[in-house]
């Protein structure tokens, strides 16, 4: 159920249904296990302590890729999977699969060597079967000056030109738990489950808050599922089993590091690290760092969703370091720096010596009190994920008694809800908006144009740089599970990622829509509004660290 009422009715499902998941955690992995669970037919429910997506499955470099480099520490089972859920998410969500050109520049005495990239690029071609998008090619220094004029031209002997995919990580996930919705499920932001439960005859009773309205109650499952991710361990409350590792991003004007469209790999002069520099629209975003959690001076302890998990002054330096070193021309400052992300990645750990060689393979165990853990993995991987947790929990109903029969998996060829041929010629709009509305809501977009069809002045744009409309901040709210102002300014409808103003300057409007639509006091506002605020402050401390 989705509209303005949705929290509220999902909440009392919540507190009155007898579940046969429960699935704690609302990222990439929980999402993908919730819509898996509920289209085989499972009574699912799913809790979220914030919003959905709101910790790493939207902090990510936003990308559907096999992972080339993993084929340098022979994870060719991985790459393998990844490179077989690409080519899925193309079928089933290609509003939000987007194929897109890398250029991998490759210079003399630096790794990788040209025959060497060569020899990588083509299995990573044979790996994905050579199908769509399977577009690689070598190229000379001549051809690669041209795609890419800002390059480092001092050394450079050629690159290579692969394809692999973008999408909108937070709407991806937020399309997974809509289709979960859908199918039956249950889920709900806001509401914190507590680590521990009791047993009530065949049920485990999990402690739940409501953090919205504060109230406790209680959820009656047949079992628990901890899809916490990079708080894994925080919450199952067992030895620790994984490596987290901050990955931050920077967000620069587009004009200022102009790729013409291709993204670019390339290699720290530092420590040779790979990092991305990815076209977006009239923004590039470049990333990623790796650095382990909690670093020399945090808390010696697992991270905890309430932790300040940002990017600091070391991780902007690295990147721009690394970027200028590329792009000689650019000359990045800290002053170019639109906005900055960060995430935790889940890795499980392995007892390796570095954090780059750490696989990004998943795990899933049981613990005593019959819980089932998942952790680890990346996001292309979400859905296969999700698959295998799904067939290890019907197991475990079926020793305790579940009856009747469980449909097979469905989601490796079920559309997710945006897919489809989107068409944006029923309005009048520019190119980009457009464009913008067809990638990001699929055929859902008619949604969004039948409100501007009915009122003029949400066509208006939200930022004069920027193809987002004013239709967008009223779709969030009542099509897209959003229930504050932070949820449809960092996760709907990107601004404070995006605008050289955070959208703040439309926070106090995005406020106003949500107490007229929820029904918010004037202090619920205040709230909502001072926490935007706050998430934006906090993603600028970088520039006093």
């Amino acid at each position: 159920m989705t509209g303005v009422g949705w929290r509220e009715a999902a909440r009392r499902r919540l507190e009155s249904e007898e579940f046969d998941l429960l699935v704690v955690g609302g990222g990439a992995t929980g999402a993908a296990i919730a819509r898996d669970a509920a289209t085989r037919g499972l009574q699912v429910a799913l809790g979220e302590r914030g919003d959905f997506a709101s910790q790493t499955s939207s902090q990510s470099s936003k990308l559907i890729h096999g992972g080339l480099r993993y084929l340098q520490h022979g994870e060719f089972h991985l790459v393998i999977e990844s490179l077989a859920e690409r080519r899925r998410l193309l079928e089933t969500a290609p509003h939000l699969c987007r194929p897109k050109e890398f250029l991998y520049p490759t210079y003399a005495g630096r790794f990788p060597s040209p025959t060497l990239l060569a020899l990588g690029v083509g299995l990573y071609d044979a790996l994905a079967l050579w199908q769509p998008p399977v577009r690689s090619r070598r190229l000379d220094s001549r051809e690669v000056h041209r795609l890419a004029p800002w390059l480092r031209s001092a050394g450079l002997l050629g690159a290579q030109q692969y394809v692999d995919c973008q999408t909108d990580d937070a709407r991806l996930v937020l399309e997974n738990l809509l289709d979960a919705v859908a199918a039956g499920a249950v889920a709900v932001s806001q509401v914190e489950i507590q680590p521990d439960h009791r047993r009530s005859g065949n049920f485990r009773v999990a402690q739940a808050v409501d953090r919205e309205g504060g109230d406790r109650f209680e959820i009656r499952t047949h079992l628990l599922v901890n899809a916490t991710g990079p708080f894994c361990d925080s919450f199952s409350g067992g030895p620790p089993k994984l490596r987290p590792t901050l990955g931050a991003h920077l967000v620069v004007d587009g004009d200022r590091l102009p790729t013409l469209g291709r993204a670019v790999v390339l290699h720290s002069p530092r420590d040779g690290r790979l990092v991305f520099v990815l076209p977006t629209g009239r923004r590039t975003i470049i990333g990623t760092t790796e650095t382990d959690w909690p670093g020399p001076s945090g808390p010696a302890r697992p991270p905890r969703p309430e932790d300040e998990i940002r990017a600091h002054r070391h991780d902007v330096d690295y990147l721009l370091e690394t970027v200028n070193h590329a792009f000689p021309p650019a000359d990045l400052q800290p002053s170019d720096v639109i906005s900055t992300f960060a995430g935790l990645r889940p890795l499980i750990d392995r007892g390796l010596a570095t954090h780059a060689a750490t696989s990004r393979e998943h795990a899933i165990w049981s613990d005593a009190r019959g819980w089932l853990h998942v952790a680890g993995g990346k996001l292309t991987t979400m859905r296969s994920m999700a698959e295998e947790v799904v067939n290890r929990a019907i197991e475990i109903l079926r020793d305790r008694g579940r009856q009747g029969a469980v449909r097979p998996c469905q989601t490796r060829v079920r559309p997710l809800p945006g897919a489809g041929k989107a068409v944006s010629a029923s309005l009048d709009l520019a190119p980009d908006i457009g464009a913008h509305l067809c990638e990001t809501y699929g055929v859902r977009v008619d949604q969004v144009l039948s409100l501007i069809a009915s009122d003029a002045s949400l066509g208006r744009r939200l930022d004069p740089e920027l193809p987002y409309l004013a239709a967008e901040l009223v779709f969030a709210i009542r099509s897209d599970l959003a229930c504050e102002v932070e949820d449809v300014l960092r996760r709907r409808v990107p601004l404070a990622l995006f605008s050289r103003t955070h959208g703040l300057d439309v926070a106090e409007e995005t406020a106003n829509l949500l107490a007229r639509e929820r029904g918010w006091s004037v202090e619920r506002r205040a709230q909502s509004l001072l926490q935007y605020r706050a998430a934006v402050s906090a993603s600028c401390m970088w520039q006093a660290s």
